[in-house]
């Protein structure tokens, strides 16, 4: 990811921002932007009176890449009691959202794409749109 675009998702979700999150490509950026504003919307908390909103840090994210995908992962900063079963599904949806975006997204611009493997006669491997695969010329 272009170090700008790191920068200013850090600083927008800086709670939720982990530096594994600059390995992904460019563009599997808005799968990224999908994930972290749901999951900022989990973690807005209401206020305790109305001058004090805000945003807990309920869990960590990290995210993992893959040639044909890329996975996030959360782990919990809050003790099982405090996790409400409506909130633990919606995180698992968020993670499960994302890494399906990523399959189906191109590495290079963020248009719908889909896998391309070696094994179905491409001679490279990843998630590419019809512009962006390496493999296209070769395989006229």
């Amino acid at each position: 990811m272009k170090k700008e675009i790191a920068e200013r998702l850090h600083a927008e979700y800086d709670l939720l921002w982990h530096d594994s999150m600059s390995a992904l490509p460019d563009g599997w950026t808005e799968p990224l932007v999908n994930l972290l504003e749901r999951m900022y919307r989990l973690s807005t908390v209401g206020p305790s009176n109305f001058m004090a909103p805000g945003v807990i840090t309920w869990c960590q994210l990290r995210v993992a890449v893959y040639q044909s995908s890329a996975m996030a992962f959360a782990s919990p900063m809050m003790p099982p009691g405090k996790w409400h079963p409506d909130r633990a599904l919606a995180c698992v949806e968020a993670l499960a959202e994302f890494h399906g975006q990523t399959q189906e997204t191109c590495v290079v611009c963020g248009a719908d794409a889909f896998l391309r493997m070696r094994i179905l006669g491409s001679n490279t491997e990843g998630v590419f749109c019809d512009e962006h695969n390496p493999g296209a010329s070769d395989e006229a």
